[in-house]
């Protein structure tokens, strides 16, 4: 199926998600050359559940400092800007997925607890591989199967039947996606992404995180998306829906230009920061 066939899916939908106000007024300030410390701890001093957990990701044993850090100023400095808007997006991405009413076959917090488990070992692995904005690999971790909420959310007997195929027969989910709407997750999710606005690069790692057209497109974000999204799967990170845990490609491996030997480490990473980002982001 065509993006613009998608599209038109998309557009013939009453209420698409939008994204949370206080993550659209984050993100313009961010881009903005004016942006300052005290205008941004502005912005997220008017969400206290926010405010609470940018306090409570500082403190975590992660950054481990002496003294327990109380200025929301202070921590954004120390988080740094892409770490507050991701920390914003995952809270934000949480209370969408909350307000779905999804079918009754879609288990929205083990699929959230993936979400965020690829999001985390995406950045764990563009880190390992010294990539430039690994902050920018986990938003493309956290929002790489938004496509499914859309699917849960407004077509949940089409997507009940996508989670029977999967189960009966084993096939990937992009497969019996195929079948049942003629159109996949990554597809739709990539239209998604761009009616937010998302950076191009956002977009890619949704729409070619299973590579689909093979090693077309492939590039060191897209692979520590691909990776990650398999290293959560096999290690239990929340369930996304597959019966299997799909093979790496060997391409994407090589793209990322990591050795095996750095891969125990990386788990082991991956582990740890996971349950204090679930621990932290499901805090009321």
């Amino acid at each position: 199926m065509k993006f613009s066939d998608v599209e038109q899916i998309l557009g013939s939908l009453d209420k698409l998600p939008t994204l949370p106000v206080i993550y659209t007024k984050l993100l313009r300030l961010l881009q903005s050359p004016d942006s300052t410390i005290h205008a941004i701890s502005n912005i997220i001093a008017e969400d206290q559940v926010i405010a609470a957990k940018v306090l409570q990701f500082v403190n975590s044993a992660f950054y481990g400092f002496p003294q327990r850090i109380g200025s929301l100023q202070r921590a954004i400095v120390i988080l740094g800007f892409n770490a507050i808007k991701n920390l914003v997006l995952a809270t934000s991405v949480w209370d969408l997925f909350q307000k779905v009413q999804a079918g009754h076959q879609f288990n929205k917090e083990s699929f959230w607890k993936h979400s965020i488990g690829c999001a985390v070992a995406s950045r764990v692995l563009a880190e390992a591989a010294d990539l430039k904005s690994p902050e920018d690999v986990f938003t493309g971790g956290l929002l790489h199967d938004i496509g499914k909420i859309i699917q849960a959310g407004y077509f949940a007997d089409q997507f009940n039947r996508v989670i029977d195929l999967v189960d009966q027969t084993g096939l990937p989910m992009v497969e019996a996606e195929k079948r049942v709407f003629g159109f996949d997750h990554a597809q739709i999710g990539t239209a998604v992404a761009t009616r937010w606005r998302f950076p191009q690069e956002t977009v890619n790692m949704i729409a070619l995180h299973h590579l689909p057209n093979g090693t077309a497109g492939l590039n060191k974000t897209i692979a520590a998306v691909h990776i990650g999204n398999i290293l959560a799967m096999a290690l239990g990170l929340g369930y996304s829906g597959e019966k299997h845990v799909p093979f790496v490609h060997d391409k994407a491996w090589e793209t990322l230009g990591l050795n095996l030997g750095s891969l125990e480490l990386v788990m082991d990473k991956v582990v740890k920061l996971y349950k204090e980002n679930i621990s932290i982001l499901e805090s009321s």
